[in-house]
């Protein structure tokens, strides 16, 4: 096959890396894959690039959002050529998704029939606005596919207004990294770079970006709380760039934990700054947690999370233990930390949970079936007419 990811630039995040976790894979098993942007990005991308995967860019050189939307349709009509050779063009994010629906108004104008085009929809389960989700949810309709990353009863009416074209629950996977040796060199060389004393026993960390909408400021009762109840010897790692990157330096500041909380920036090796910590940190909604929670389980690091659903419980089968209050998140880490053999054996189950069911190999071969149903569904419609 000949696939087309859209993503709006090769930055570090979650839908960026799943597309280039979905790419590598399809090249290496033999498919023709290009990763296409808006523009080229000054940032570090999500994963290293195969030499089989082609980089494109819409636009040679920055421009304006709204430059690079209202300029689209020119760009369409000059590629239409190259877009028709492909057989699949999977969507990412909204410029992406905007671009797929271009893409099927081209191909319609043009009488052509490919490529088919396919939506992930990465907002499912956020607590996003109503609007903001109405427009998502506008915007997927029509793709000739659709992949959800998770059940969520708030996307129930896609599924109604599609009809009979097809829509797939498909969990995010990750390519694993190899393990790191936790008490090895390169973790404790890695700890002293962030300004972590060797005298410390443990360190509790979180990665991601560092904005607004990802609400990183609760985190800071529950570190508040740990590092009141465990005492000196515990530090926390924030690793993350964003816009709030230095309203978090100073609310830690505020709560007396300036020497105790560390900021990398920008972190370039997840997996080693993960394998530096003794518990992980982060975000669930419902029952979806994020790439970075994946790849620390994977790396044999234990996970608990904020509930970002206040009205979920939670559930026996939650391979990740989470609540909506950050006092009961900060009392459930602090018992796992004063236990080392709980943390280990969460340690052990959560890594075996992950390997098992958020590989890039589950999720690749699940988006593999849903392009041959569409390609299947697509020739159908073809031969009929």
């Amino acid at each position: 096959m000949k696939i087309t990811h859209v993503v709006p630039a090769l930055t570090k995040g979650g839908g960026e890396r799943v597309a280039m976790d979905l790419a590598n894979h399809a090249a290496d098993c033999g498919h023709e894959v290009t990763i296409l942007t808006a523009v080229p990005s000054d940032s570090v991308a999500p994963v290293e690039r195969r030499p089989g995967v082609e980089l494109r860019y819409i636009y040679p050189r920055g421009r304006s959002r709204i430059g690079r939307y209202a300029s689209l349709p020119t760009w369409l009509v000059r590629n239409r050529r190259w877009l028709a050779e492909q057989d699949i063009v999977h969507c990412h994010m909204t410029f992406a998704s905007v671009t797929g629906t271009l893409v099927q108004l081209a191909r319609t104008v043009f009488r052509q029939d490919r490529p088919a085009v396919i939506e992930t929809c990465h907002s499912v389960g956020a607590p996003i606005p109503r609007l903001h989700q109405r427009l998502y949810a506008f915007l997927a309709a029509p793709k000739d596919g659709v992949a959800l990353i998770a059940e969520d009863v708030s996307w129930t009416g896609l599924r109604r207004r599609r009809g009979d074209r097809p829509v797939a629950i498909i969990r995010n996977g990750v390519a694993f990294a190899p393990q790191i040796e936790r008490r090895g060199s390169g973790v404790a060389n890695y700890r002293r770079r962030v300004g972590i004393p060797d005298s410390c026993d443990i360190v509790v960390g979180t990665v991601g970006r560092i904005a607004a909408d990802r609400r990183p400021s609760l985190y800071i009762p529950v570190i508040a709380d740990i590092a009141a109840a465990i005492g000196p010897n515990v530090h926390f790692i924030m690793g993350g760039a964003g816009p709030e990157f230095e309203n978090m330096q100073a609310a830690v500041r505020e709560v007396g934990l300036g020497d105790r909380v560390h900021f990398p920036g920008l972190v370039l090796d997840p997996v080693l700054a993960m394998s530096a910590m003794d518990l992980y940190l982060t975000m669930n909604i419902g029952a979806v947690t994020g790439i970075a929670a994946i790849e620390a389980a994977a790396a044999g690091t234990p996970v608990v999370a904020i509930q970002m659903a206040p009205d979920r419980e939670r559930q026996d089968d939650d391979w990740i233990w989470s609540s909506s209050d950050p006092r009961a998140v900060a009392a459930h880490a602090i018992g796992l930390l004063r236990s080392g053999e709980q943390r280990l054996a969460l340690a052990q189950q959560q890594q075996a949970y992950a390997r098992s069911h958020h590989g890039v190999d589950a999720m690749a071969r699940a988006y593999y079936e849903l392009y041959d149903r569409i390609r299947v569904k697509e020739s159908g419609n073809v031969a009929a007419e």
